[in-house]
């Protein structure tokens, strides 16, 4: 249950648009991210996101970044919907320890696969106030790094389920892009074009 000012909407349409354009048709408007080994102290940058996403066996094919969203395309490794799950729960700790927990500004990160199986999502999406809300590091009583093993339960079923992290997860899962939206997108584009259209057209008669 995505909640607050921030809309399942909002991350379809956007993901649903970064994954039917292909993450280089962004190039000429986001900056392009390399890995970067962390400095000591951490400055928590998209670099040092990278490198630790990578050091978590998340093959990354493309980073980029436009104001204050990253938009990451990775080759998944995972042959079932709870193997991709478990890849985005990585991302989701590396991203939460190596950035936000970091006082990183960014936002939001967009996800998009570079190559699904039949069934598995196109992309997914983090909303950054989800990690201040519901997995800040005063709930997790000490900080762990962001190499170390990123082992979370969130997900999955355990006794005593903290309720923030249910509520994370299902914000996660709400985000994902499939086929089918990609496509709803395009054709409520195209809508919106031929409506953009005839009004012009209308305007234009109105004025002869």
């Amino acid at each position: 249950m995505i909640d607050d000012g921030t809309s399942r909407r909002r991350f379809l349409a956007t993901t649903a648009t970064v994954t039917a354009a292909g993450l280089a048709g962004c190039a000429g408007t986001t900056g392009q991210i390399h890995p970067q080994e962390p400095s000591e102290p951490r400055e928590g940058s998209p670099e040092e996101f990278y490198y630790f996403l990578e050091d978590n066996d998340i093959a990354v094919e493309e980073l980029a970044r436009e104001d204050d969203e990253l938009y990451l395309t990775y080759d998944s490794e995972a042959e079932t919907v709870e193997e991709s799950d478990e890849e985005i729960m990585v991302i989701y700790e590396v991203y939460k320890l190596a950035l936000i927990h970091r006082g990183s500004e960014i936002e939001f990160l967009y996800a998009e696969l570079e190559d699904p199986f039949d069934g598995q999502a196109l992309g997914w999406g983090i909303d950054s106030e989800w990690v201040h809300r519901f997995d800040s590091e005063e709930s997790e009583g000490n900080e762990t790094d962001a190499n170390e093993s990123t082992n979370s339960s969130v997900g999955n079923e355990t006794e005593g389920l903290d309720m923030d992290q249910v509520t994370l997860w299902s914000n996660i899962m709400n985000t994902k892009v499939y086929e089918e939206d990609v496509e709803a997108v395009g054709n409520e584009s195209d809508a919106n074009e031929t409506a953009a259209d005839a009004t012009d057209d209308g305007l234009e008669n109105e004025s002869d």
